[in-house]
């Protein structure tokens, strides 16, 4: 079934708001089996959702998801201009007003006026349930095409999606099969090339590549489920440690399920990160099971002073290199009494560098009862970036650790 998506806001034109609804619907819809022919993003105008409506009417799309302008606010319009496009009367819904009134006085506050706009029913059409917030959305049908229309705020939208429209859709479309292969620390390019002899072999799908800066996700498309298993698995098994996980798991979730298996603690001594690699571990459920603790010793004080670095070895090595990164290890997992610790030190730029240590240049140290190691890398990108790069080849290297754990 053919897709066409229409989001509606001035803001989303202006680069005030990013427009993650497109993307996140996208994804939805591929996945089950649909090919999204058009998105648009147009401003809060009647003219244009009428026009944008007429261009997909003229298209071979079977249906069309409006997200935005559904709020109670002056410029929320798109339930107006659906009415007046499809010709339609409406009602005011007083059940569902009434219900509006409790949720605003279980919460102390007085309901707006303006909020009535979301109580109105077209006789034409249907309203969509919203389990989360007020606008309800909207379903109209037409020349056997059908209109959906959705609020803009993301949470509402998805929820709506998930409850009403993706079962609607999965009724429409023959049955398709997905697989994720999540990949770091390996070029797109190089990929291609790796697999190239296993996707001449396979035929009846519809193949991916999705570069971010942690990495290059695979998606694999097909009818017949047994056929993309055993194309994931020779993919996989040809990219070999670079393939983290063969689901929809970031590196941080692989880490922390790997160390809770094998009953791993870690801590972290992070300088240029800033933190970022604790965030990163401690926004995944369960992660405090491993996760004993942290220092962010950004200053060659707070090593000093707070992390216990000698000060012989910053002044003879400086605080960005091997040496510092290693005693940093060690005295982060002493000082947590944990089975891995582990510590970045580095210049993130785009200041602070010089003519031996350029900007980029990251040392990670890595501590543990057997061992003690340290990797250099050198990165080539703005500060935010080389920081979220950091952060990934040190949870990279984390995940390969463990899975060393007998």
């Amino acid at each position: 079934m053919k897709v066409f998506l229409i989001s509606i806001g001035n803001e989303l034109l202006t680069g005030k708001t990013i427009n993650t609804n497109a993307s996140w619907l996208g994804k939805k819809l591929t996945i089950l089996g649909c090919t999204v022919e058009n998105q648009i993003t147009i401003p809060d105008s009647d003219t244009a959702i009428s026009n944008s409506i007429d261009y997909f009417m003229n298209t071979d799309c079977s249906c069309v998801i409006i997200t935005g302008g559904l709020g109670p606010t002056v410029d929320d319009i798109t339930r107006k201009a659906l009415f007046d496009y499809f010709g339609t009367s409406y009602y005011f819904d007083e059940e569902y007003w009434n219900i509006l009134e409790d949720r605003f006085k279980k919460r102390d506050l007085k309901i707006p006026v303006s909020n009535r706009n979301q109580a109105l029913v077209p006789d034409n059409g249907y309203v969509i349930h919203n389990p989360v917030g007020t606008a309800r959305g909207l379903k109209f049908k037409k020349n056997d095409k059908f209109i959906f229309s959705l609020p803009g705020v993301p949470i509402e939208m998805k929820s709506m999606f998930e409850s009403e429209i993706k079962p609607w859709v999965s009724n429409q479309v023959e049955p398709f099969f997905t697989s994720t292969i999540r990949t770091t620390g390996i070029q797109e390019s190089v990929i291609i090339e790796k697999i190239d002899m296993v996707l001449k072999k396979e035929n009846d799908y519809t193949i991916g590549y999705y570069p971010s800066i942690d990495g290059v996700d695979i998606k694999i498309t097909g009818k017949i489920e047994n056929n993309i298993e055993k194309l994931c698995n020779n993919i996989t098994s040809k990219l070999g440690d670079n393939v983290y996980c063969t689901d929809e798991r970031f590196i941080e979730e692989v880490v922390v399920d790997k160390a809770i298996k094998n009953k791993i603690t870690i801590s972290l001594a992070e300088s240029c990160t800033g933190g970022l690699i604790g965030h990163r571990i401690t926004e995944v459920s369960g992660s405090s099971k491993i996760f004993k603790g942290g220092m962010i010793v950004y200053s060659n004080n707070a090593k000093i002073n707070n992390l216990g670095i000698s000060r012989e070895c910053i002044k003879e090595n400086g605080a960005v290199s091997e040496e510092t990164a290693l005693e940093m290890s060690k005295n982060i997992r002493s000082i947590f009494s944990t089975d891995i610790g582990i510590s970045v030190t580095g210049i993130a730029g785009p200041t602070g560098n010089t003519a031996k240590k350029p900007v980029g240049l990251i040392f990670v140290g890595l501590s543990t009862e057997d061992f003690n190691r340290t990797r250099k890398f050198q990165f080539h990108s703005s500060r935010s970036n080389n920081k979220r790069k950091t952060s990934q080849v040190v949870l990279e290297w984390l995940r390969m650790e463990l899975n060393d754990v007998k």
